[in-house]
């Protein structure tokens, strides 16, 4: 679906918007990093907490340089 503000993918999946606003980022997190979660491989200091304390890089090169310096 489409939703027309950050209130309204809150409201629609039961979040506050502040959480709402710490999580979107992980929407554009480089797809063999979001497999590595999925198949529970990435390092072990990645948590939810640890992707969101700090505002994500929009670059794919740039979150596995993140990743790495986790591992």
């Amino acid at each position: 679906g489409e939703a027309g503000s950050l209130k309204e993918i809150a409201l629609a999946e039961g979040y506050c918007e502040h959480y709402t606003a710490r999580l979107l980022p992980l929407a554009w997190l480089a797809p063999d990093l979001a497999q590595q979660i999925l198949g529970g491989l990435q390092p072990r200091a990645i948590s939810l907490g640890a992707l969101t304390k700090r505002d994500l890089p929009m670059d794919w090169a740039d979150q596995r340089r993140r990743f790495a310096e986790y591992a």
